[in-house]
């Protein structure tokens, strides 16, 4: 029988591969297209995707507690957040560079799975964090001429990815998981939507929207298998796989 530490690495091991695939695709949009718009389009897609999903999966209709509709308003609020810093960091540093800062999540997970939610954390482990914040500063040099503002954005999704995953970690099970990854997808959605209204739209060739059309699978398929990583397992064992991507 599977350990749910065990299924709780899987399942980061999918979440992390479809979002790593979901931003090189991005990355390449980036050329055509403003953040806002590529995360608006890629967002037309992913959301119907979800909601076929929940539909079949009867999930599509849940009555929630006031409780859970402030989890899964604070989770959107942290997705919106972190996807908008990181991919404008994206769109302006090479990806190298944001991942290297990203590799922070991590490591937060494992101090607040610690301080916050009462994981027991070896010597070992800490010992990890330490080395591990000690690495990513000499990546990213802090207070030299390569940290700059869009360093500062990507740090920014760091932040917002840890409140992320720490709220999706308290989100009771009564709650699906499509359910989840639906109200965040639409959050996403509509906040790009609105933020394209001051951005000068460009053209969208067909081979472009065949690229939106992946990363919008793509990213739904992240927006679910992030938070059923969340449900099984120890978040200082689980969060490290986040290295995988």
């Amino acid at each position: 029988m599977v350990s749910p530490n065990i299924k709780g690495a899987i399942l980061m091991t999918i979440a992390r591969f479809a979002f790593v695939t979901n931003d090189v695709f991005m990355k390449f949009l980036f050329v055509d297209m403003s953040v806002f718009q590529a995360m608006f389009l890629r967002g037309t897609v992913a959301v119907p995707i979800i909601a076929g999903l929940a539909w079949y999966r009867n999930c599509l209709l849940v009555r929630l507690s006031m409780a859970d509709f402030g989890l899964l308003s604070i989770r959107a609020a942290a997705q919106i957040g972190m996807a908008s810093c990181f991919l404008t960091a994206l769109a302006h540093m090479p990806i190298a560079n944001v991942s290297a800062i990203m590799q922070i999540v991590p490591l937060s997970l494992i101090v607040l799975a610690a301080l916050f939610l009462g994981e027991v954390v070896g010597w070992r482990r800490w010992s990890a964090v330490v080395v591990g914040f000690c690495g990513v500063l000499m990546v990213i040099r802090p207070g030299t001429d390569d940290f700059n503002s869009y360093s500062t954005l990507a740090v920014g999704a760091v932040a917002f990815a840890t409140v992320n995953d720490a709220v999706t970690r308290y989100l009771p099970n009564r709650v699906p998981a499509l359910f989840a990854a639906l109200f965040t997808a639409i959050g996403v959605c509509l906040f790009s939507g609105a933020m394209t209204s001051a951005i000068p739209w460009q053209a969208i060739s067909a081979f472009n929207w065949l690229i939106l059309s992946f990363c919008g699978l793509s990213v739904a398929a992240g927006y679910f298998f992030q938070v059923m990583t969340m449900r099984f397992g120890d978040l200082s064992f689980v969060a490290p796989f986040r290295y995988i991507g």
